[in-house]
């Protein structure tokens, strides 16, 4: 439809033109009802004037009851919307939608880019490098990581082997080892060592550390074993052993003194020393070779801490004690001790 003034929807109530998709009548402000009407202007165009002026109201009348009731449609329809072509006169592209931004057609592009660069590398690195200078590149962190993996193990083992030396050298202990002790004196016989109650052979009680050690040495061989032990509270007391042999010392300086001995089965002894009481009692006989042999004098039992011990008494004196494993005849003597472990007041 042209765009013309003449043809373009009026206002029923004021007959102004105005565009179709304008809601209110820019004259009158009244709203838009979708009807065309006949235009003022045919009316107007007319060059007849009313016969008198009893006519014209008649006509005018007329013309006005006419408009509404053709022009009024039914309220409850809504008003359609009427497509325009727009020229631009009455400024329309304001209501056009704006046109959608042209996609970027070169962004898929980029990760064939991408695909294309990866494919040409990986297959420089496999089927272009076929020069030496190739291969000793990819071989280097190989060798690198061996050396370093070798240096960080040989740190690991010296700092171990230090830490051991160290724990072994700090580790000490106040009393001299068995291996300190020499031989002195003239060596004696296991028969000239008897084992009596006022010491071992010639060696008496009292005697000083250096003495006696010097002698056990001599006649028994180098020490096995040494030691410090809480047999005589509140002192402590250093021994010496020869295989079964025990020889027990009031402290470990070297004027010390010899104050017992016990001679009993061990399972730490690694030498066989064989030695009886001056009278004859051995390690291994019973207690009815015990009592023939000590006849004249007095043996009871006592238990102590669980075990059975012998006694022999001389009158009111202790000589000798030590384990039994039963105090019937059949039982075996299984040590043989010194009275008393303590120096003497």
């Amino acid at each position: 439809m042209p765009k013309t003034t003449s043809n373009l929807p009026i206002c029923i109530h004021c007959g102004t033109p105005r565009p179709a998709d304008e809601t209110l009548c820019p004259q009158c402000g009244e709203p838009w009802i979708d009807v065309r009407v006949a235009e003022p202007s045919a009316v107007a165009a007319s060059d007849d004037p009313p016969a008198s002026d009893d006519d014209a109201p008649k006509d005018s009348a007329a013309d006005t009851a006419v408009v509404p009731a053709a022009a009024i449609p039914p309220p409850a329809a809504p008003p359609p919307i009427i497509p325009i072509e727009d020229t631009g006169e009455f400024g329309m592209d304001e209501w056009t939608l704006p046109p959608e931004p042209p996609s970027n057609k070169a962004m898929w592009l980029l990760p064939v880019a991408l695909v294309v660069a990866v494919i040409a590398f990986w297959s420089f690195v496999y089927f272009g490098g076929d020069s030496p200078t190739t291969t000793s590149v990819a071989a280097q962190p190989s060798t690198t990581t061996t050396q370093a993996s070798t240096t960080t193990v040989a740190e690991v083992v010296e700092e171990s082997s230090t830490t051991t030396s160290s724990t072994t050298t700090t580790t000490t202990v106040p009393y001299p080892p068995a291996s300190d002790w020499a031989a002195s004196g003239d060596p004696l016989s296991t028969a000239e060592l008897a084992l009596k109650a006022a010491g071992i052979g010639p060696i008496d009680f009292g005697s000083q550390l250096g003495d006696v050690a010097g002698q056990l040495v001599a006649s028994l061989g180098a020490a096995e074993a040494a030691g410090d032990s809480n047999l005589c509270p509140p002192s402590e007391t250093y021994w010496l052993q020869w295989g079964q042999l025990k020889a027990i010392f009031d402290g470990w300086e070297p004027d010390s003194n010899f104050v017992s001995y016990r001679y009993e089965e061990t399972d730490d002894a690694s030498t066989d020393v064989e030695l009886e009481t001056l009278s004859g009692l051995q390690l291994g006989q019973t207690v009815a070779q015990l009592k023939s042999t000590y006849d004249s004098f007095t043996v009871t039992f006592e238990l102590i801490d669980g075990q059975d011990h012998f006694r022999l008494v001389d009158g009111g004196d202790l000589l000798l004690w030590g384990p039994v494993s039963s105090t019937e005849d059949d039982g075996i003597v299984q040590g043989i001790y010194s009275p008393s472990p303590c120096p003497q007041p």
